[in-house]
């Protein structure tokens, strides 16, 4: 049976079983987009606040569903682990394994059985174009972080072995690249809810889902007009094109919540190292601090970043007022001398333009490569990407630069 035809299959299958369990949709149906990826689209015209969507509550499955699980009880009695989604995890494997004897098998056939998109399996030309971008130490990381966690499960849970590493991070990436969190009990959960999954992020989103009031239903709403034919769009939260792409496996070409960081230490063989240490709250002399720069003007996070640099270029004038001050870190949030703050945007600066340094090509060359429409899908993501972060540092580092030499100075700084 080809690809695009068990694609259809298994759908078919999904909505059988979901509408059986009294699950009521309306209005839309599921389309392949090609690559494997699917969407939901308005069947016909759709107006504001219809519901498109009423899923039973007992097809939105949580950690806490899972707890009581033949594999949430083992996990409960031999494992413990810093991600909840774990359980989740491991009952998608527990599920896949019970085939026809599952309650979920139309769900769990319907999963993806790859995802190409991600950057965990991305391959070494593609992984070289995130060359200068944080994304591939985060990649890196997000590898032995998978090996870890399988080995202690393997080794805490009786009989986990079965199941092989590459299921486990077959499980791992269906559930994150497809959680919802939803408000249960005055606070938010994890949970994987069949079909809604399939509703891509998109801007401007149309759709809204959640809990209904009385909790016993998933619910998805229209918020605007959805003409026939349009694929109907949500909302993953406002994360940035590296969170999207670490996390979904794709970007938006224009995203207004891209952002990038900047990382600071204190200077070598800095003769007030020690006392710096204690003021900023840093465990050894060699740890660095992460600030965030938004696309968007972020004045109290910038705000918190020239408090640090304060601290950092203090000599012996600085840091006797900051020693003496009742709360040395509020203290640094004024200005502590002139000379101390003419450090400071240029040392912002040049950190902007040390990042910049990083990527192997300039902003001009990307915007070229994607001009020229040569690249494959994971490719372009990449290349969108660092754009978006080259911009941004790119962008600071020539408006503070031209504050610098013009000898102005924002009024927050001080």
């Amino acid at each position: 049976m080809s690809t695009h035809a068990e694609s259809e299959r298994t759908t078919e299958n999904l909505l059988r079983w979901i509408e059986q369990g009294g699950a009521q949709l309306s209005k839309f149906h599921v389309v392949s987009l090609g690559g494997g990826e699917r969407g939901i689209r308005a069947r016909e015209d759709i107006a504001p606040q219809e519901k498109l969507m009423r899923i039973p509550r007992r097809f939105a499955l949580t950690v806490d569903d899972v707890r009581s699980s033949d594999i949430g009880r083992l996990l409960e009695a031999h494992a413990r682990f810093d991600d909840e989604r774990t359980y989740l995890f491991a009952f998608l494997l527990q599920e896949r394994e019970r085939g026809e004897a599952s309650f979920w098998k139309p769900y769990v056939d319907s999963l993806p059985t790859s995802f190409p998109t991600l950057p965990y399996s991305f391959n070494e030309r593609e992984c070289s174009l995130l060359k200068g971008s944080f994304l591939k130490e985060m990649i890196d990381a997000q590898r032995e972080t998978l090996k870890i966690r399988y080995a202690h499960l393997c080794e805490a849970v009786p009989g986990f072995s079965r199941f092989s590493q590459e299921d486990f991070v077959w499980a791992h990436h269906a559930v994150l690249s497809r959680t919802f969190a939803i408000k249960q009990n005055g606070e938010m959960a994890a949970c994987l809810v069949p079909l809604a999954d399939m509703i891509n992020d998109g801007r401007p989103w149309d759709t809204h889902w959640g809990l209904s009031e009385d909790g016993t239903h998933f619910e998805l709403r229209s918020l605007s007009p959805v003409p026939q034919g349009r694929e109907l769009l949500t909302s993953y939260g406002n994360k940035s094109n590296f969170r999207l792409l670490l996390q979904y496996g794709f970007v938006h070409e224009q995203n207004e919540h891209n952002d990038v960081s900047l990382l600071f230490n204190l200077p070598a063989e800095d003769p007030f190292a020690a006392e710096k240490q204690q003021l900023l709250g840093f465990g050894n002399p060699l740890e660095m601090r992460t600030f965030k720069l938004m696309l968007k003007f972020d004045t109290e996070m910038l705000k918190d970043m020239f408090s640090f640099l304060r601290v950092v270029h203090a000599e012996g004038e600085e840091m006797a007022l900051l020693k003496a001050a009742p709360d040395p870190r509020s203290r640094s949030r004024a200005i502590l001398s002139t000379k101390n703050e003419q450090k400071l945007i240029p040392a912002f600066v040049a950190a902007c333009e040390e990042r910049l340094k990083a990527y192997e090509t300039s902003v001009e060359e990307d915007e070229k490569l994607l001009e020229e429409g040569k690249l494959s899908t994971n490719e372009r993501n990449c290349v969108v990407m660092r754009l978006g972060e080259k911009r941004i540092f790119q962008t600071y580092a020539r408006s503070y630069a031209d504050m610098a030499r013009s000898g102005f100075l924002p009024t927050w700084l001080g």
